[in-house]
């Protein structure tokens, strides 16, 4: 069995996969430690795990999970993927970022996907059809542009994140709300009509706390799958493995 640990900026996801690859167990914590790591361990036969995170270093957790286990592996840039990278600089790709279109390859291959990935920040990642990261954008997230219309204005309520049946706010909040989140709405339009322009149909994934809300809102030309880097951290250490 695989034990793929995804480090994000507000909590860790865990999920362990099957020899067919498929998903028998899946958590959230807030943070990493030894306590969740040894539950885990009594529960199932892990073999192998890989560790990507966007935080500080865990050598703690790293230690504990090489006396425990016969493989470990931490995604870096210097770790094998299943992808040919136009990256020019690849020491800086956030792991999840990298291990997003992994996934999204392993779920459509010999196909363009972008990747949004709506967390703390919005990113948009795009793999062509012949399995070639070509890179992509990053964006303030929803809640930090909530937070940056209170912060840098003077009268602005900081508003939190409610979703709307009309694009039209009638009061200041619903201006805020409205703005921020059709405002993001559109942007994914946007790309997905650029990339379409460039590379011809191509499918959209979109992954973080936010999916459900945009598959909701763009049914039948997007997929959510919230557990988009897990899958790409059990293609790449399977890939490993090999």
């Amino acid at each position: 069995m695989n034990l793929c640990i995804d480090v994000g900026n507000t909590q860790v996801k865990l999920g362990v996969y099957d020899s067919n690859n498929s998903l028998l167990w899946f958590s959230k914590h807030p943070e990493l430690t030894i306590t969740v790591l040894d539950a885990l361990f009594s529960k199932f036969e892990i073999k192998q795990a890989i560790l990507s995170s966007v935080r500080v270093e865990h050598r703690v957790v790293l230690e504990f999970l090489k006396t425990q286990l016969k493989t470990v592996l931490q995604l870096s840039s210097k770790t094998k993927v299943p992808l040919q990278s136009q990256y020019q600089t690849p020491k800086t790709l956030g792991n999840d970022r990298l291990a997003a279109v992994v996934g999204a390859n392993a779920l459509y291959p010999n196909e363009g996907v972008l990747v949004m990935d709506s967390g703390t920040c919005i990113t948009y990642d795009f793999v062509s059809s012949d399995a070639t990261y070509m890179g992509g954008s990053i964006l303030p997230g929803i809640n930090m542009r909530f937070q940056a219309l209170h912060e840098l204005t003077a009268k602005l309520p900081l508003i939190k994140q409610e979703y709307l049946d009309s694009f039209i706010g009638t009061s200041t909040k619903t201006s805020i709300q409205t703005g921020v989140l059709y405002g993001v709405l559109h942007e994914l339009k946007g790309f997905k009509w650029q990339y379409e322009r460039e590379f011809g149909n191509i499918k959209v994934i979109v992954t973080g706390g936010d999916a459900s809300y945009f598959e909701s809102q763009l049914k039948n030309e997007i997929f959510a799958q919230p557990k988009l880097v897990l899958i790409g951290l059990n293609t790449i250490l399977n890939y490993n493995l090999q």
